[in-house]
C-alpha cells in the first residue's frame, strides 16, 4: 500500500513549513516508485499533502496526490475489481467516481474533528481487551436443531480415529463435497485477482525489463495450513518462468538453533508442494534474526509501527512479521513486491484453542458469536497493525481470506460447516476443519492435518512464560515511541 501524509497548521500567507522528516522518511519507504508533495495555503492555514506510490495497478504509476479544479486526493488502498479497467490505476478511478456520483457539496463534506480526541479514540478502540469487546447487533440465534451434516461428521469421528479416513469419508458425503468446493472456488478466485492484479515483476525489473522471470509475489510461509493453501493457488496464476518465495522466519535466542518449529514445518510442506507444483521454482528464503538484532529493530523501528498496539503479543507477533517483511536470508533479499499473507483464516474457520473451550462451554451458538466477534474486531486487532509493519519495507500485504465474496460465504455457513471442535475431533482436524478439507481435496494431504501453531511460537520469538496480553516493557520503553509521539 502507498504512503500518506496530511499536515495542517496555521502560517502565515507565503511561508511553507516543510513536512514531518521523521514521518517523511516513514511515509516514502512504503511507496517506493513514485513521490510527490502538494502545498495549499489560504487564510493563513497550510495543508501540505505527500503522497508515495508503490505501483501495482495500471499502465503506469500514477504520482499522488491527484489534483483537479474540484480538489486533492490521497488514496492508499487497492481495487479488487475484476470490472476496474487494467490500463488505468485504481485512485484515478476513484477521483473518477468523485467527480460523477457524489458532487464535492459543502454543506455534506464539512465536519469538525478534535485531532486529539480522534487520536485518543483511535488509541482506546485499537487496545480493547477481548474481554470488554462487545458487539454491535443483537444475536438471536439457536443451534441446538437437528442437522444431517452435523450428525454425520459426529459420527464418522466415532468411527474412526485415523485422520486420512475421516477426511476420506467426510469428502464422500454431498453436502460437505459441495461446500468445500465451494469454498475453493471462491478462495481460488481471490486469489487469483491478489496475484495478478499487479505489473508482474520484481523491484529489480520493475522499470528495466519486459519479461521477468524473478519472485515477483512472496508467501509468509510458516508451513501451516493456511499459507500452503495459499502457495498451491498461486502457482495456479502465475507466469510458469517466474519463481516464487516462500519466506519463512525464525529466531534464536542464547544458544538454540534456528530449527524451530516453523522451520521444520516449512521444509516439510515445501516438499509437498515440490511435488504437486514440478514446474515452479520454489525459493525457501531462511530469514534467522539473533537475539541483539531483534532488539534493535524494536526499539529503533518496530515499536513505533505498532503504536498504539503495545502488548507482548503485539510485540512478537509485529516483530516476525517486520523481519519476515524485510526478506533478508543473509545471501540475498527477495525481491517480491506482493506479500501473500493468510490474515483471517483462524478467525474465519475457528482455529484458535479458545474456540474450543468456548465451544465446550457454550456448545455450537456460543462457537458461532465468538467467531463473529473475532470477524468484527479483526480490523482493530490485527490488521492495521500488520500493514504498516509489511509496508515498512515497499512490499504490499494482500490477504485473499479477507475478499469480501468469499467472506460473505463463509460467514453466513453454520459454525459445523467451518470448524468442529468435539472432543472426538481433536486439534489438527476439528479446528479448521472444512479448509483442512480444502487441502486434502487439493493433495496436501500431510498438510491437512498439521496441529495449528501460533507464529509467535511457530518462530520462537515469544516467551511462553509472558502473558501475551501485558503490555510490552520493550514497547512502552522505546524511545522512538515516546519522541515521535510526544512531539505529534
Amino acid at each position: 500500500m502507498c504512503g500518506i501524509m496530511c499536515e495542517i497548521y496555521f502560517r502565515s500567507a507565503g511561508t511553507v513549513k516543510p513536512p514531518d522528516s521523521y514521518i517523511l522518511t516513514h511515509v516514502n519507504r512504503r511507496g517506493p516508485d513514485s513521490n510527490k508533495i502538494v502545498n495549499v495555503n489560504t487564510n493563513g492555514i497550510n495543508i501540505t499533502c505527500c503522497g508515495a506510490v508503490l505501483w501495482l495497478q495500471g499502465l503506469q504509476p500514477v504520482s499522488q496526490p491527484l489534483e483537479n479544479d474540484k480538489g486533492i486526493l490521497l488514496y492508499n488502498g487497492d481495487i479488487f475489481d475484476w470490472n476496474l479497467n487494467d490500463k488505468k490505476n485504481d485512485t484515478e478511478e476513484i477521483m473518477d467516481r468523485f467527480n460523477r456520483l457524489y458532487p464535492w457539496n459543502k454543506d455534506v463534506f464539512e465536519h469538525e474533528y478534535k485531532i486529539d480526541a480522534w487520536a485518543q479514540s483511535v488509541k482506546l478502540l485499537q487496545n480493547i481487551p477481548d474481554d470488554r469487546f462487545s458487539l454491535d447487533c443483537n444475536i438471536n440465534i439457536d443451534f441446538n436443531f437437528e442437522d444431517n451434516v452435523r450428525n454425520f461428521i459426529e459420527t464418522t469421528a466415532k468411527i474412526s480415529k485415523d485422520k486420512y479416513v475421516i477426511m476420506d469419508t467426510l469428502l464422500n458425503n454431498s453436502e460437505i463435497k459441495d461446500s468445500v468446493l465451494k469454498i475453493l472456488n471462491l478462495l481460488n478466485l481471490s486469489v487469483e485477482m491478489r496475484t495478478k492484479k499487479q505489473p508482474m515483476k520484481c523491484k529489480k525489473c520493475l522499470f528495466n525489463a519486459e519479461l521477468c522471470y524473478h519472485s515477483s509475489v512472496g508467501i509468509l510461509f510458516s508451513g501451516g495450513l493456511d499459507c500452503t493453501i495459499l502457495a498451491y493457488l498461486v502457482d495456479k496464476h502465475l507466469p510458469k518462468a517466474q519463481s516464487i518465495d516462500l519466506i519463512n522466519v525464525a529466531f534464536k535466542k542464547d544458544k538454540e538453533t534456528y530449527d524451530v518449529p516453523d522451520r521444520l514445518t516449512g521444509k516439510q510442506s515445501l516438499e509437498e508442494l515440490k511435488k504437486l507444483c514440478p514446474h515452479r521454482n520454489w525459493i525457501f528464503r531462511e530469514i534467522n534474526v539473533p537475539n541483539d538484532v531483534l532488539m534493535k529493530y524494536q526499539e529503533t523501528t518496530i515499536a513505533d509501527l505498532i503504536y498504539p498496539r503495545q502488548t507482548i503479543l503485539d510485540e512478537s507477533l509485529g516483530s516476525a512479521l517486520w523481519f519476515a517483511a524485510q526478506g533478508n536470508d543473509e545471501e540475498t533479499v527477495s525481491p517480491c513486491r506482493v506479500l501473500i499473507i493468510g490474515s483471517g483464516a483462524d478467525e474465519l474457520f475457528g482455529g484458535y484453542t479458545r474456540h474450543r473451550n468456548i465451544f465446550r462451554r457454550d456448545s455450537w451458538t456460543g462457537l458461532y458469536k465468538e467467531l463473529l466477534k473475532d470477524w468484527k474486531r479483526i480490523s482493530f486487532r490485527n490488521l492495521a497493525r500488520d500493514n504498516r509493519i509489511i509496508c515498512d519495507h515497499g512490499r504490499q500485504p494482500r490477504m485473499p481470506y479477507l475478499d469480501e465474496t468469499f467472506t460473505q460465504y463463509v460467514l453466513e455457513l453454520k459454525p459445523w460447516f467451518k470448524c468442529f471442535p468435539s472432543e472426538e475431533l481433536g486439534p489438527g482436524i476439528g479446528d479448521k476443519l472444512f479448509l483442512r478439507l480444502v487441502a486434502f481435496h487439493l493433495g496436501l494431504r500431510q498438510v491437512a492435518i498439521l496441529p495449528k501453531r501460533a507464529l509467535q511460537f511457530g518462530s520462537r520469538i515469544a516467551n511462553k512464560k509472558e502473558k501475551g496480553s501485558d503490555i510490552s516493557r520493550n514497547f512502552k520503553d522505546s524511545k522512538a515511541v515516546k519522541e515521535n509521539f510526544n512531539k505529534k
